[in-house]
């Protein structure tokens, strides 16, 4: 039995950010952070994660990250808890890489808001530092999409940037682009479906929290109520 499902006719346009990184930003992202990937995966959030989490190791079994670049993170959690990995990420060279080095993961190239995967079958999502590259307009379809393939019951995390005003600025890398800062747990957890279970800030730059907003990370750590009401 397989997780992915067909994407067929009928599905959404792509966005044009999301186009972009389709067609080569996200290999030119790939290419800046392969080496921080691949040396420090606890800088983005694995460690945090498994500390809090480490009392359900038998509860997860099949995890996804979205945004998984080559699969280290993703490696680095799977073997903690000893489940099977899934990936995505628009970058074909980061998931061929990937592919290469830990040939147990399953990794595809797709984007956060048309995740080619069943409904119910993940323990524990993993948004892998991408929700604010995504364009407004797909933003509320990859919240969907997350809630859509992971179980009631299950773990939704977030890494991504934390700032105290959301806010628009241009992408530095590719002129006509741009990322977007905002609070991404709040889109889970405003409808009292999504429980806050933990969050760590530190900052872009270093393992350590950031008194300037602007740079300031958290990695978020939410839980899918079984009952909402």
């Amino acid at each position: 039995m397989t997780n992915e499902r067909d994407s067929g006719a009928g599905k959404p346009p792509t966005s044009s950010q999301s186009n972009a990184f389709l067609e080569s930003e996200g290999d030119n992202w790939f290419e800046r952070n392969k080496s921080a990937l691949t040396n420090e995966p606890s800088h983005f959030g694995t460690d945090t994660i498994k500390r809090v989490l480490q009392g359900f190791n038998s509860d997860i079994n099949n995890i996804l990250e979205i945004g998984c670049g080559n699969g280290t993170k993703l490696n680095d959690l799977c073997s903690f808890f000893q489940a099977s990995g899934s990936g995505i990420d628009p970058s074909t060279e980061a998931t061929d890489n990937g592919k290469k080095l830990f040939k147990e993961l399953k990794l595809s190239v797709a984007i956060a808001s048309d995740l080619p995967y069943e409904d119910d079958c993940f323990d524990l999502v993993y948004f892998g530092f991408c929700l604010y590259l995504l364009d407004r307009n797909d933003v509320l379809k990859a919240v969907a999409e997350c809630d859509r393939v992971l179980k009631t019951g299950g773990f939704l995390a977030i890494l991504d940037f934390d700032p105290t005003q959301r806010s628009k600025n241009p992408y530095h890398h590719k002129p006509g682009m741009f990322s977007y800062k905002n609070s991404y747990s709040d889109f889970f957890t405003a409808g009292g479906h999504y429980y806050l279970v933990a969050k760590e800030s530190f900052s872009h730059e270093s393992k350590h929290f950031d008194i300037n907003s602007d740079e300031r990370v958290s990695v978020c750590i939410l839980y899918k109520e079984q009952e909402t009401y």
